[in-house]
């Protein structure tokens, strides 16, 4: 990578650090399309990995006190089981099945809400060890699976740091545990060592410059504005990544 891509993506991702941060979602799944202009998906997809690592891991620390613990334990501990399966089995089903399918889903979600069809039944707490496991294996297929996760959340955070704060974790989880399989398999993340030391600073700022933003907004401008965002990123899910294979 040159020296300008490499600043490209870290002026990036301090404001997809910052949008995650003030919404859970959005931040990883803009980085990813960027880091795609400039490296391979075999490349990008760990490599945002590691930078999404770093980011949650920072981003749980400043929200640490929001945490639902229940639900992440729950989730996070099956999740090598899915981590494992989609290394071993899913490789080499086609992406963009797997991106229609997931912003499908979110689509079917938001409208269901609107119409309050189900739109106010919350998750069962058993049902995030499935989830987990699921979610682990969609994470190595497609990279990025943030919206599924604070989907997960609904009816179960009753604040917005507790969304945020969360999908924190799941992320942190997910991708933690991805950059581990590509290790094993034997991604060479050394050879990014420059491009990944310059985008920390930016994940530190971006996070906090959300963290501020989130304190200012209420509960319910958050809730309307997550509803547009996961709307742009599913259909940008189905249509662009999933029917037009990201192409024009």
């Amino acid at each position: 990578m040159t020296s300008i891509e490499i600043g490209i993506l870290a002026g990036a991702i301090f404001f997809t650090s910052a949008l995650t941060t003030s919404t859970g979602v959005g931040g990883g799944s803009i980085l990813l399309a960027l880091m795609m202009q400039f490296m391979t998906p075999a490349a990008a997809i760990p490599i945002h990995g590691a930078m999404q690592t770093v980011a949650n891991g920072w981003r749980i620390w400043l929200l640490r006190e929001n945490m639902l613990w229940p639900i992440i334990l729950h989730f996070g501990i099956p999740m090598p089981i899915g981590i494992a399966a989609g290394l071993w089995l899913f490789q080499e089903m086609p992406k963009e099945w797997v991106q229609t399918l997931i912003g499908g889903f979110i689509l079917f979600t938001l409208i269901t809400q609107s119409v309050k069809f189900m739109g106010q039944r919350e998750l069962p707490l058993w049902a995030f060890a499935p989830a987990g496991i699921v979610v682990g294996a969609l994470n190595i297929v497609v990279g990025v699976v943030g919206p599924v996760l604070t989907m997960l959340l609904v009816g179960r955070a009753s604040t917005r740091q507790n969304i945020v704060s969360t999908t924190a974790v799941f992320s942190f989880l997910g991708h933690f545990m991805k950059v581990v399989g590509f290790a094993v398999a034997g991604f060479g993340f050394a050879e990014y060592a420059w491009a990944m030391a310059a985008m920390v600073p930016s994940i530190v700022l971006g996070t906090y410059a959300g963290r501020h933003l989130l304190g200012k907004i209420s509960d319910v401008f958050f809730r309307q504005l997550l509803r547009i965002v996961l709307a742009a990123l599913a259909l940008k899910l189905v249509v662009w990544d999933g029917l037009m294979g990201g192409t024009l």
